[in-house]
């Protein structure tokens, strides 16, 4: 993927630890690369759905409880293999979104058809009881962040994620970090602090614009990513200036 910015030219990625920023916020949620719990992903289709369930049904243990994850109480009817296995078994619970999606008992998770912010709110809120998490996709480009993030178990048909890219995440926040650094040229600032939302899932072999643009708010530059004149990624970077060396004294 080529990174260009009409204020800084090309630009690489720096190996360094990336989390999204507020979970509460629509494409945005908190995602640590090291997560306790294995994840997967599934296609939505008969041969992702069955792996999922079996997937799901794998890691759990005595006592456990299967929560299945819709947005929707209604949702649940989109899919008769998840439909009967809530009906069907005392030890699978359904829980929506719109409810607040709170797990109630320590297990694995099957999440359907989320975004990224349900799954940031659902890790962030229900983490410690989450032994196992599993996502049935339905627009690879709502969770490729999650996917980049995580590394999951790849379930049913991965042809989404064959070129996946796990750097991908962090070379766009470096380009945004650079690009927000050369609108303050030649001042000397530094960053002191990110609000990032991954909005689609970036692609490797598209070029990839970076626009920054300076705030009404002193220090706050917003830099956006555009591929295929769409915004796929945008970041409020917060500069500030170093502090001054006292001076000497004789």
């Amino acid at each position: 993927m080529l990174l260009e910015a009409h204020v800084l030219g090309r630009c690489q990625g720096l190996p360094i630890a990336w989390y999204l920023s507020d979970p509460t916020k629509s494409g945005a949620g908190t995602f640590d690369r090291d997560v306790s719990h294995p994840c997967a992903v599934a296609s939505y289709d008969a041969e992702g759905v069955g792996a999922a369930i079996d997937w799901c049904c794998e890691h759990m243990e005595d006592g456990d409880t299967l929560t299945v994850w819709t947005s929707l109480e209604s949702n649940l009817q989109n899919c008769s293999e998840l439909e009967q296995l809530v009906s069907r078994h005392s030890n699978v619970e359904h829980v929506t979104g719109r409810g607040g999606g709170f797990i109630r008992g320590n297990g694995p998770v099957l999440m359907a058809w989320p975004d990224m912010a349900d799954i940031g709110k659902l890790v962030h809120y229900g983490g410690h009881r989450i032994r196992a998490l599993c996502v049935i996709a339905w627009n690879e480009d709502e969770i490729g962040p999650w996917v980049t993030a995580v590394r999951p178990s790849i379930l049913g048909d991965g042809s989404a994620w064959e070129e996946l890219t796990p750097e991908l995440g962090m070379l766009l926040l470096e380009a945004a970090r650079q690009a927000a650094l050369a609108t303050a040229s030649p001042r000397p600032v530094c960053v002191t602090g990110m609000d990032s939302d991954f909005v689609k899932y970036a692609e490797m072999d598209a070029p990839c614009w970076l626009e920054a643009e300076p705030m009404a708010e002193p220090g706050r530059v917003r830099v956006g990513a555009h591929q295929h004149n769409r915004e796929i990624f945008s970041a409020v970077v917060t500069l500030t200036a170093p502090p001054a060396h006292p001076s000497r004294t004789a």
